[in-house]
């Protein structure tokens, strides 16, 4: 028993000895976070990494940090670190170790150019603070693989200032649909809030996350283990590509389509490079770094790849209106000229014989009374008739519309019920227009 007990204790010693380190430096030199003790405390609990929090300086050392296999800084203001110690951290994360941050690990160390390359910008102001919907661009990287889409979450968002996304790679912004644009104190013009992103710097990885403000994002298991994999990912204990990404998208000739058409845009590096789609029964605004916007307004998206979008026209627009593809800081432009209706058949319920009824899905039927807005499910009641009904003809000859409308608990799809005319031949074919 004692001999087994101490074979425990040595397997013990040496999964502990095993295990990767960390430096968790929570020193605040300007503003300081009621969320720290919290932080502490959840890192502490982190599975396969040994962290030391810190809120001493003088352990950043060339000597010291040779102890650590990476650094993690949730820390606030000008540290208080000399010429020898700023040279000594970026050989140590160049040398080929980890470097990461959250939240204000970007609110720090400002008068230091060479800081503020390493983890990729520079803190801007926080003009919300309210529930927001975060986009994952890059479902790919370990961090962001236990999530799906999009999340919603209560955070002081952070904007930033000397932030280039060709020299990091962005796993997730904010969704600029959930925030007022028109709030005081937003600089930014082109809608593009990163909100964590890593990057290989010299031999070694870099990761920020720009979370944390609350001790709640540090209570919820979506952010702990955005972090918990980060670090992995900065120890090499997981690995995961930390190059950037830089997307020139292009699209092939478009469709005919109408108000709330459901599209397919056909193209290249329309997306980060990742396949992405929107919940279930729901569309999104933005998925992997990727939206629409036609005549200005943002088109509701089901899904996006590499080489597809599939999204919904939105309602309300008429004539020659723009449609641009963005694909994080990139864009495709086009001029388009929208149909009132542009109908396009799906799928046929019933037998097309003389004087039966069938049923026609469809897409492209223009605009609804009472309306719908584009992305949401169409109600059971009261039902949306198709302002203009659809001309269908079987085999040539016109068919009666009996009804023509949104599918009840669908986005933008049309249903129209068509008694076939008895002198129809049985199998003909159907069109509609």
């Amino acid at each position: 028993m004692i001999a087994r007990s101490i074979a425990i204790l040595f397997f013990a010693l040496g999964c502990w000895a095993q295990s990767k380190s960390v430096l968790f430096v929570t020193h605040s030199a300007g503003f300081r976070h009621g969320s720290i003790e919290t932080a502490r405390r959840v890192m502490a609990t982190l599975p396969g990494i040994r962290v030391t929090a810190t809120e001493d300086l003088s352990l950043i050392t060339a000597d010291r940090l040779r102890a650590f296999d990476a650094v993690f800084f949730f820390t606030s203001g000008e540290l208080a670190l000399s010429d020898s110690q700023k040279r000594d951290l970026l050989d140590y994360v160049r040398g080929g170790k980890g470097f990461g941050g959250a939240h204000s690990a970007t609110d720090t160390l400002y008068q230091w150019a060479d800081y503020g390359e390493m983890i990729g910008g520079y803190f801007d102001g926080h003009p919300w603070t309210e529930p927001v919907t975060v986009d994952i661009e890059d479902p790919s990287h370990p961090s962001m693989r236990h999530l799906s889409g999009s999340f919603r979450i209560l955070e002081e968002i952070y904007q930033f200032r000397a932030f280039d996304r060709s020299t990091v790679r962005v796993l997730m912004t904010l969704d600029a649909t959930s925030v007022d644009l028109n709030r005081d104190g937003v600089n930014r013009t082109d809608e593009d809030f990163a909100l964590a992103w890593c990057r290989e710097y010299g031999n070694g990885r870099v990761y920020y996350n720009a979370l944390g403000h609350f001790d709640e994002t540090w209570l919820d298991p979506r952010f702990q283990t955005m972090i918990h994999q980060a670090l992995l990912w900065l120890v090499r204990e997981v690995d995961g590509p930390g190059a950037p990404r830089v997307t020139k998208p292009a699209f092939a000739e478009l469709p005919a389509m109408a108000p709330g058409s459901v599209i397919r845009i056909e193209g290249r590096e329309l997306t980060m490079g990742d396949f992405a789609e929107a919940n279930p029964r729901t569309t999104a605004a933005q998925l992997a770094g990727t939206s629409v916007r036609i005549g200005g307004r943002r088109a509701p998206l089901f899904r996006v790849e590499p080489g597809a979008i599939v999204a919904q026209v939105p309602f309300g627009l008429a004539g020659e209106v723009s449609l641009a593809v963005r694909s994080g800081g990139a864009e495709a432009k086009a001029t388009i000229r929208l149909r009132d209706s542009a109908p396009r058949i799906v799928a046929t319920v019933g037998e097309v014989k003389p004087g039966s009824v069938v049923t026609l899905y469809a897409y492209g039927l223009g605009e609804l009374d009472p309306p719908v807005p584009a992305g949401a499910l169409a109600p059971f009641a009261p039902l949306s008739y198709a302002r203009a009904a659809p001309k269908v003809t079987v085999g040539g000859r016109p068919a009666e519309v009996l009804f023509a409308g949104l599918a009840p608990d669908t986005i933008g799809m049309y249903v129209v019920n068509v008694a076939i005319p008895t002198d129809a031949e049985s199998g003909a074919a159907i069109a509609i227009e």
